[in-house]
């Protein structure tokens, strides 16, 4: 169910309802093998809610689309562009669409935030699958164009700025960024491949971990009288109360609990969900 809290105009809402994405003819795609599989199966049986608004980036991403159409147009030969590639694993059709592969390096375009900028694990997983899938599309065809022996992201920051530049650290010099991604061997890849399917195959899927919930890390917070922000956050609730003994009088220490920051906000079938239901925060 697509909700619109905020009574976003027409033109938004049916922009992100007019979503074309197809996995094509195959029981899973690599976007959904990377996903945890406990939550992919609660879809089957809990509808998803999200809200306009919540689509907003995703409906940007989708304009990469546009800037390829641009970059490789019709007739293309010397590059793989917006290609679904299809294998078999397990008994499983496992299907992956690749951005761009060019001269041995796939490219996988994200629109993304400037605290993404080092990677994630989710998007080294994904390209190594892509990887693979390219790999025995090769071996398949005979096509040499779907050699791969480079990964990267093209990074789109949406929020960078450009006075943060000036900090001295590692901050984006520029709204664009490549990120080198790690290309795993041959049998890492396909290893990876059969883990994932063999755990989406799974009839009662463990529930997700706290890696894939997002979950951050307790803290204890040293607090000053008659200030609202921490004057320092320990992980630690032995540092955090010696730091308070040692600050002396008006200072105290305040435990902020961990929190399943997917559960909470990106998760769309959460509120059908039996493990999130009983977190108490």
């Amino acid at each position: 169910m697509l909700t619109n809290k905020l009574n976003l105009p027409r033109s938004i809402v049916a922009a992100v309802t007019n979503d074309g994405y197809s996995r094509g003819k195959s029981d899973i795609s690599v976007t959904q093998l990377i996903s945890p599989p406990f939550q992919r199966k609660l879809r089957e049986t809990v509808e998803p809610q999200e809200d306009v608004a919540d689509r907003i980036w995703s409906l940007l991403g989708q304009s990469v689309h546009t800037v390829l159409e641009r970059a490789y147009p019709e007739g293309t030969t010397d590059a793989v562009v917006e290609t679904r590639l299809f294998t078999t694993v397990e008994g499983w059709s496992v299907s992956g669409q690749m951005d761009v592969l060019e001269a041995g390096t796939l490219m996988d375009f994200k629109v993304t935030s400037v605290w993404s900028r080092k990677g994630k694990p989710e998007w080294e997983q994904q390209l190594n699958l892509l990887a693979a899938l390219c790999r025995r599309q090769m071996a398949e065809t005979g096509d040499v164009r779907f050699n791969v022996n480079r990964i990267q992201i093209i990074a789109i920051f949406r929020d960078w700025v450009q006075s943060k530049t000036l900090a001295g650290d590692d901050y984006p010099e520029s709204q664009v960024a490549v990120i080198p991604v790690p290309l795993w061997t041959e049998e890492e890849q396909d290893a990876f491949l059969v883990e994932r399917v063999r755990l989406h195959q799974a009839a009662r899927p463990e529930p997700c971990t706290d890696e894939e919930r997002w979950k951050t890390n307790d803290v204890w917070a040293l607090m000053k009288e008659g200030r609202k922000s921490a004057v320092k956050l320990f992980t630690s609730e032995m540092e955090a109360n010696a730091a308070a003994d040692a600050a002396g009088s008006g200072h105290s220490v305040v435990h902020r609990r961990g929190e399943y920051k997917r559960c909470a906000n990106y998760c769309s079938v959460s509120h059908g969900c039996p493990v999130w239901q009983s977190v108490p925060f």
